[in-house]
C-alpha cells in the first residue's frame, strides 16, 4: 500500500489565505492596508505554527502511539543527560527548548497589536490555552496515526507560554518607546 505524507493543513491554509486576500482586496481596495497587512501576516503566522507543530499528514494513517512527559522543567534534566551523551545531543536538546520558547513569541506581539490586549493575565491565559490546544491536537492526530508520534510535554506548555508573554512584554516596551518619541517630536514642532 502506498503511503503519502503531505502538508495538508499548510496547503489548505495558504490557499484559503490567498483566496481571502483576493476577496478582501476586491472589497476594500487600499483602505486600511497596513492593519489588513498585519492581519494577513497573523494568519500566515498561524499557518506556519500549524505546519511546525503538526507537519505532514499521513494518508493512510500509520500505526502510532502517544506518550506524556508531565514533569515541569524536565528539559533541564534533558540538558544534563544529553550533555553526557555527547555535544550534538546536548545542543539539539537546547535548540528544541529554544524553538519552543520562540514559537509563540509572535503571538504575544500580535495580541498587543491586533487585539489591543493590555493585561498580562489575559495574555498568559490566551498563550497558555493556545499551547495546550496545540499539544492536545498533536496527541489526537498522533493517536490516530495521522502524524508522526508526538509526546505531550508540559515543558512545551511552560516554554511556549513564557515565550508568548515575553513577546507581549517586548511589544509593550516598543510601544512605550515609540509613543514617547512621537509625543516628543510633536512637542518640538
Amino acid at each position: 500500500m502506498q503511503i503519502y505524507s503531505i502538508p495538508l493543513l499548510t496547503i489548505l491554509g495558504c490557499v484559503g489565505l490567498i483566496i481571502y486576500i483576493i476577496i478582501d482586496f476586491k472589497k476594500n481596495k487600499l483602505k486600511n492596508l497596513i492593519s489588513r497587512g498585519i492581519f494577513y501576516s497573523f494568519i500566515l503566522y498561524l499557518i506556519i505554527v500549524s505546519h511546525l507543530t503538526i507537519g505532514n499528514i499521513f494518508i493512510p494513517p500509520q500505526h502510532s502511539f502517544i506518550s506524556f512527559q508531565l514533569i515541569p522543567f524536565h528539559f533541564l534534566v534533558d540538558w544534563s543527560i544529553e550533555r553526557a551523551n555527547g555535544i550534538w545531543f546536548f545542543w539539539n536538546s537546547v535548540k528544541l527548548s529554544f524553538y519552543n520558547l520562540i514559537l509563540l513569541f509572535p503571538l504575544g506581539i500580535y495580541l498587543g497589536i491586533l487585539f489591543n490586549t493590555t493585561r498580562i493575565n489575559k495574555v498568559i491565559i490566551i498563550v497558555f490555552l493556545t499551547s495546550l490546544i496545540i499539544e492536545i491536537f498533536q496527541q489526537i492526530l498522533s493517536y490516530f496515526g495521522f502524524i508522526f508520534r508526538r509526546s505531550f510535554d508540559v515543558d512545551d506548555l511552560i516554554l511556549n507560554t513564557f515565550g508568548g508573554v515575553l513577546g507581549f512584554l517586548v511589544w509593550l516596551r516598543v510601544k512605550k518607546i515609540y509613543f514617547v518619541n512621537i509625543s516628543k517630536l510633536k512637542r518640538n514642532f
